[in-house]
Formats: structure tokens, sequence, C-alpha cells
């Protein structure tokens, strides 16, 4: 009977957990409307691949090789410096979020005057292929688990990379009224 609670308390724990992960993550970030197709084109003129991809160097195993076989360094070095990465992990993804929002509210203003009819589809495709892998990256950071962040991070920059160029594609033929920021 005891181990039936245990487990059971387990369970409970780990589905708080997520469940709290998931309200954080999918809780609107408070970001300023954009009021002008002027300032929406200024904001997606930097590619986030070139915003983002440090990110994807953070947990570079040569930096802890290197770190490791240096003389007087022990593997506390080494401990602190993978959860100073784990928090500058979490601030990119962070910022990454606020922007993809943003980025994200842009695109569902144009797909509702978009005459692509898979824009839309697009949109929601990868809106839900940068979730789940932000997702997935929060919970990695969350459990410490870096093996597999240098490809997730690239895979999460690629799909805010696809969602950014399928907006720039779309903004010349967006007419102006339809970007107000009260529009949504």
């Amino acid at each position: 009977m005891t181990t039936l609670m245990l487990l059971l308390g387990a369970v409970l724990a780990l589905g708080v957990g997520v469940g709290l992960t998931l309200r954080r993550l999918y809780r609107p970030a408070a970001s300023p409307g954009v009021a002008s197709a002027h300032e929406l084109t200024l904001a997606l003129t930097c590619s986030p691949q070139e915003t983002y991809r440090p990110m994807s160097r953070l947990f570079a195993e040569q930096d802890f090789a290197f770190l490791a076989g240096q003389p007087g360094s022990g593997t506390g070095l080494v401990k602190r410096l993978r959860r100073q990465r784990r928090g500058a992990l979490r601030l990119y993804l962070r910022e990454m979020r606020a922007d993809f929002q943003r980025l994200y509210a842009l695109c569902r203003l144009l797909a509702r005057n978009s005459k692509d009819p898979s824009f839309a589809t697009l949109v929601t495709q990868q809106a839900l292929s940068f979730y789940s892998l932000f997702l997935i990256l929060q919970l990695r950071c969350a459990l410490g688990w870096f093996l597999h962040v240098r490809v997730d991070t690239v895979d999460l920059v690629t799909a805010f990379d696809r969602l950014a160029q399928a907006a720039r594609a779309s903004l010349p033929l967006a007419p102006e009224s339809s970007l107000a920021v009260g529009a949504a």
C-alpha cells in the first residue's frame, strides 16, 4: 500500500509540474503592439537565425572538456559553468518566446487577409512546432538534460525563422489597415 501511495504521489507531483510549466509557457507575454506596417517591417529585418545563433553554442562539449582539462579546475567549476549556461539559455528562451509571440500575432493578422489559402496552415504548423520544441527545451533545462540541446535549439530557431520568412513574404501583400494594433 505504501508503494502505491508513493507512486501516486510521484505521478501527481509530475502532473502538477508539467501543468505549471505549460501554464507558464502558454500564458500570453506582455508585449507592446506594433502600430504600423513600417514598424512591422523593421521588426522583421533581423533574421532569428542571426539573433539566436549563439544559443546553440551554449552547451558545446568542447568548452566543458577544455575547462575540465585546465590545471586547477575541478568538477565544481564545470558544474558552475553548466548552471550559468542553463541560466543564459533560459534568458534566451524567454526573449525568443516574446519575439515569437509578436511575430505570431503579426502572422495571425496577415492570415486574415492573405490570398494564399495555405498561409494560415503554415502559421499554425510553425507555431505548433515552435511551442513543442520550446516545451522540450524548457523541460531539458528544468531536468538538467543537455545532451541534445544544440540540435533542439537549431530546430527551434529554424521554426521561428520559417515563420519570419513567411511573414516577410506576406507583409507587402497585406493592406495597411489590416495591420492596426486593435485589429486582432
